[in-house]
């Protein structure tokens, strides 16, 4: 019984944005490995990344929907490593696209405001539901 107490705590805390956001950025860092070969396969996936990888944070607020996830300070976590770990995973992606030009950083640009913007609207849904 002790034992499944001190998992339940673990799970509790290791279950939130930082795990996420180090899978999507693991998943960043293959896509743009696999990208450096000869035929570029993954450019137009990672061309697109700007806006795939901001509505992929979306799903972050749906700790707030599973019971045993910590609440307290889950959305000062959530803002903190999507601010943070959205940059490097926008970064290591379009870093690797084959075509660097001023299109890629507005890419990023594109990217870090429509992050800040889901970080928002997420953060008022929330408040209103809990």
């Amino acid at each position: 019984m002790q034992q499944n107490s001190i998992y339940m705590k673990m799970v509790k805390y290791l279950l939130g944005p930082e795990l996420f956001w180090m899978i999507l950025y693991a998943l960043s860092v293959g896509l743009s490995r696999s990208n450096k070969k000869f035929n570029f396969t993954f450019d137009g996936i990672i061309e697109n990344s700007w806006f795939f990888v901001p509505l992929l944070s979306a799903l972050i607020f749906g700790l707030f929907w599973i019971p045993f996830v910590e609440k307290n300070w889950l959305l000062v976590r959530i803002w903190i490593t999507g601010i943070i770990m959205g940059h490097f995973v926008l970064e290591t992606l379009l870093s690797s696209y084959s075509q660097q030009g001023p299109g890629i950083g507005m890419g990023y640009l594109a990217g870090i405001i429509l992050l800040f913007i889901l970080l928002v609207v997420g953060s008022i849904i929330v408040k209103l539901v809990f």
